[in-house]
């Protein structure tokens, strides 16, 4: 971690790691995915996880097979870009929160769009900034 104030490069850097989170769920691109998560640097503890009210995942492998499961079906996440706000909580940790529409449905069938508050925690990483926590809240 690097000492140091969040600056509005970072804020930016933020903004855009979360927006190609975005186009990697909708494009079910699972190496996208993977790629904006954060890494364990070895002996530490793997820092991802997704926490919402039907279910926990924790780390970033369960993180990522949940993600190949719901991309077997419809899967659209489409933040309100005016809406996305990057909140620094110290030098290496910002809180993104996004209110979103994830649209849901199993292959085939039909689509079901849910509207979340979505709270993402990024951290400061040695490849730059990176997400750890993922928390939808249903917004009704």
């Amino acid at each position: 971690m690097v000492d140091q104030a969040i600056t509005q490069a970072d804020v930016a850097e933020i903004r855009a790691l979360f927006l190609r989170q975005a186009a990697a769920e909708s494009a079910h691109d699972i190496r996208g995915i993977d790629a904006v998560l954060a890494r364990a640097l070895p002996g530490q503890s793997d820092p991802v996880n997704f926490v919402a009210r039907a279910y926990r995942f924790w780390g970033r492998e369960a993180v990522l097979e949940h993600f190949r499961s719901v991309f077997e079906g419809t899967w659209r996440f489409e933040p309100e870009m005016e809406e996305i706000k990057v909140l620094p909580i110290s030098a290496d940790v910002a809180h993104i929160f996004a209110p979103t529409n994830i649209t849901t449905g199993l292959a085939g069938g039909s689509e079901t769009t849910y509207r979340f508050l979505v709270n993402e925690f990024a951290v400061r990483t040695h490849d730059g900034w990176r997400i750890a926590s993922i928390v939808p809240v249903p917004a009704q």
